[in-house]
């Protein structure tokens, strides 16, 4: 009964945690119009909140270490929470940048502690139930969206939108991490400080190069459907709205995937799949096929991140949150620096090519999958990842 209540508890989380950061980065120009901003001033601003996320992401697996993830998942929560209405009530530029440094803090804090704790549950259940705790944050992830595009169009002011919002949030927050499972993380009587393995350097990679595809769809997306074919705005809003439900679906059955076939294998039709959505992209002669590529994309791109968290996991069973950590921070900088190089290669050889070569990256992810491979007989949940322990 414990790990059923700890999965719908972290799974409220992760959907707490898309929801918050999607309150936010819906209602950008909102903010921007507010203390009017040019865009290289907003730019500072999202550096800030880049700046916040990565060192945060450096102090999380420490931080879990000595304090355990369900209290570093209520400490970013509450981080998070706070910043938002920090967000809108900033009356100058250097309070906003400071703000925005502050929810980047906090998101990461809540990113890491959480799926620190959604490993230990899918430890207790004894098969891959990662990539649906995943889903949940793009739930979140669209129903903040949603509700932050109709309040705008509503009329209401982010100094009104941003503050209910992180009361509300942050309640729920609190209330589902007492579902949490009860004891000490794995690791809590080790270090707090130490260098992560060297088996985890290929996990960073797939992440990077899974954070750089979802950074890509992301930003360049509406942008791309708008400018290579034609598509109104509306219209070119649909490839990302395509990319996350097809995101969504998968997440929500990959661990069956990953219990049939292991995570090697998923991985590299993950890969295959992303490469080849990425192609349909960049070819598209009208709109209709370019909202199917992304779709494509979101398809296979969804599984990557979780599986290769979850093996971060169960590659250091001894300090989970520290190994989550490091892959995190390597996938976060995909996620924050790879948008911009596709903005930089667009300028010098076409959007097209730029979200191609995006796309190509992807194949590195197909040559590294043999590094998710584990040695078999670790724990309940490596057996059940293993096509070897299938009936």
């Amino acid at each position: 009964m414990a790990p059923r209540r700890a999965r719908v508890g972290v799974s409220i989380v992760f959907l707490v945690c898309g929801a918050a950061f999607a309150t936010w980065a819906a209602r950008v120009p909102a903010a921007q119009e507010r203390l009017g901003l040019s865009e290289g001033a907003l730019a500072l601003g999202l550096f800030g909140l880049a700046a916040g996320s990565v060192l945060a992401m450096l102090a999380a697996g420490p931080i879990i270490t000595v304090i355990g993830s369900r209290r570093t998942s209520i400490a970013g929560a509450a981080v998070v929470c706070a910043a938002l209405p920090g967000v809108a009530a900033a009356p100058d530029l250097g309070l906003f940048v400071a703000a925005l440094a502050v929810l980047g803090v906090g998101n990461s804090l809540l990113d890491v502690a959480m799926n620190a704790h959604a490993a230990r549950v899918e430890d207790a259940y004894g098969r891959p139930i990662f990539a649906s705790f995943h889903a949940y944050w793009n739930v979140g992830g669209l129903a903040g969206s949603g509700l932050a595009a109709w309040l705008a169009a509503a009329g209401v002011p982010i100094g009104v939108h941003f503050p209910v919002a992180a009361v509300v949030l942050l309640v729920v927050a609190l209330a589902a991490t007492r579902a949490f499972l009860p004891g000490t993380d794995p690791g809590a009587d080790g270090p707090a400080f130490s260098l992560p393995g060297r088996a985890l350097v290929p996990l960073g990679v797939i992440a990077f190069c899974g954070f750089l595809a979802e950074g890509t769809v992301n930003d360049w997306s509406a942008v791309l459907l708008a400018a290579e074919t034609g598509a109104s705005g509306s219209v070119a809003s649909l490839g990302y709205f395509a990319f996350s439900i097809t995101m969504i679906g998968v997440r929500l059955a990959a661990d069956r995937f990953v219990a049939r076939a292991g995570a090697v294998a998923v991985t590299r039709i993950a890969a295959a799949v992303t490469v080849g959505g990425f192609a349909i992209v960049v070819l598209a002669p009208a709109p209709a096929v370019g909202i199917v590529g992304f779709a494509v994309v979101g398809l296979g791109v969804s599984a990557v991140v979780p599986v290769a968290w979850s093996v971060a996991a169960r590659k250091e069973p001894e300090a989970p949150g520290r190994a989550i950590a490091a892959v995190a921070t390597c996938g976060y900088l995909g996620f924050l620096v790879g948008p911009v190089l596709v903005g930089a290669l667009a300028s010098a050889v076409g959007l097209r090519a730029a979200v191609a070569v995006a796309g190509a990256v992807m194949v590195l992810v197909l040559l590294l999958a043999p590094a998710l491979r584990l040695p078999t007989g670790l724990t309940a949940r490596d057996r059940a990842s293993s096509p070897r322990a299938r009936p």
